[in-house]
């Protein structure tokens, strides 16, 4: 009789591990950190631990989460791990990081916002071929519409990145940001994604973003014009 307790028992063992390994398998979120563990660590034997300057070896800590904001944010949508994620993008660039994020599972909760917000990254380089083909889908038969949604796109990627403005309020912008006012006079566009841009991107950010929107945004060129002026009186 001991024999056969001894067999049952071996057999609920191997089944429990059976079932453990086939609920792992079929864990979309498990299955991801899987995916993204072994892109961190080729990355890591490629070009070594992914380190920052200012706080060394990366870890899950408040500092990391500050610095990593993206890779933060994405943890908390997804449930990824969030040092892998850091890794990834400290080694690999935005780019690779979108590119790990492409191959994971389609039923990954979160998984068409956080390929959103890596879309929407790249945006931060004012690259006049991604942001056409970013906006494709967007309607474009209101220039200065359609121009608005290209800048607060631009500056919520810079945002997703770096964090907010300390202040929003119109006039104080205007008065500390007097490149982003007269852009905005001209052009007719909120004050706060043209202060926000010039906040983070410097004045070479500010004039990007104006040379890719549309050429019929009325006052376009005057704007990049007073842009480059603001810029030689603070050299």
């Amino acid at each position: 009789m001991l024999p056969n307790i001894r067999t049952a028992l071996c057999l609920l063992a191997a089944m429990f591990l059976a079932a453990s390994a086939f609920s792992q398998a079929t864990d979309p979120v498990a299955e991801s950190n899987a995916i993204i563990t072994e892109r961190m660590a080729l990355l890591e034997d490629q070009r070594g631990p992914a380190e920052t300057y200012t706080y060394g070896a990366i870890t899950d800590d408040a500092n990391n989460r500050e610095l990593f904001r993206v890779a933060s944010k994405i943890s908390d949508l997804t449930g990824l791990d969030f040092v892998a994620l850091a890794s990834i993008q400290q080694l690999g660039g935005e780019v690779d990081l979108y590119a790990v994020a492409m191959t994971l599972p389609d039923d990954l909760p979160g998984r068409d916002e956080m390929l959103q917000i890596l879309a929407r990254s790249r945006l931060r380089h004012f690259e006049p071929y991604y942001y056409e083909a970013y906006f494709k889908d967007y309607p474009q038969d209101d220039t200065a519409a359609f121009s608005q949604v290209v800048a607060d796109e631009a500056w919520l990627a810079f945002r997703e990145e770096y964090g907010d403005l300390s202040d929003t309020d119109p006039e104080a912008l205007a008065e500390k940001y007097p490149a982003a006012k007269k852009a905005a006079d001209l052009t007719g566009l909120d004050i706060v994604p043209l202060s926000g841009i010039l906040a983070v991107g410097g004045y070479d950010g500010l004039s990007k973003l104006l040379m890719v929107l549309p050429e019929e945004l009325p006052g376009k060129h005057e704007a990049i014009g007073e842009v480059a002026d603001e810029r030689k009186k603070n050299r």
